[in-house]
């Protein structure tokens, strides 16, 4: 994970503490099913939400992110083991998984994390892809697609050590209130640029928070995700 960091800073760390999506688990749940891993490594963890989420299915996790800002907003957790640092991993996980992170992962940062997975061992890149765009329109705001890559999987490295298990992308919905939707919106750097310019700086929650309450008089509001995931084994031999 060497390029675009800067985008996962304390300020950005205070919104994912505040709120994500429920669509960890619901993932998770739709691709593991009934499997247990012995343990985790959760690369890009962020705030831990991913950890928690991969805990229900491991007996432990490692939430690995190098955002200092991102490990410090993290909520203890006694299957959960936080850490900013590469030498603090372990070299037998049963199950990497790279959620919402691999488009941060060079090919030399890759080598070095599927070396950490055990023979036999699994690979997991999944995603989410928020669909804000009617919320934005209300709000008159009109954002350039930004360079990311919601569906990259190992398809963009030079490795021959996987057998790819399934692969999927589906649409989903989930219901959030007003002020979850202000720290969504906050935690997105490209929203948060042209949010900005329309709202004080200094008052940007509260004005923004005002403006959708306008517009969603209910308090509650659906919005569509995109899911993806590729999930991989690692060769045994």
């Amino acid at each position: 994970m060497d390029k675009k960091l800067d985008e996962y800073n304390s300020d950005s760390a205070l919104h994912y503490m505040f709120y994500r999506p429920p669509l960890h688990q619901f993932l998770l749940g739709r691709i593991f099913k009934d499997q247990v891993f012995n343990n985790v490594l959760d690369v890009g963890c962020g705030t831990g939400n991913s950890s928690i989420a991969l805990s229900m299915y491991s007996e432990s996790v490692t939430g690995y992110d190098p955002s200092i800002s991102m490990i410090h907003k993290t909520q203890n957790h006694s299957k959960i083991n936080y850490t900013f640092e590469l030498d603090q991993l372990l070299d037998n996980y049963s199950l990497i998984v790279f959620f919402g992170s691999l488009f941060y992962v060079d090919d030399k940062s890759f080598s070095l994390y599927q070396n950490k997975l055990t023979r036999g061992g699994f690979l997991l890149c999944c995603d989410f892809q928020i669909l804000y765009e009617p919320v934005l329109s209300k709000l008159e705001l009109y954002i350039d697609e930004i360079e990311y890559d919601h569906f990259k999987n190992l398809d963009s490295y030079n490795t021959n050590s996987f057998v790819l298990i399934k692969s999927e992308k589906f649409e989903t919905e989930f219901s959030c209130q007003l002020n979850e939707l202000t720290h969504l919106l906050l935690s997105e750097s490209h929203i948060k640029k042209q949010l900005i310019q329309k709202y004080e700086i200094s008052n940007i929650f509260k004005n923004l928070i005002e403006e959708l309450m306008i517009h969603y008089s209910q308090n509650e509001i659906k919005i569509k995700a995109n899911l993806f995931y590729s999930y991989y084994r690692k060769n045994s031999i």
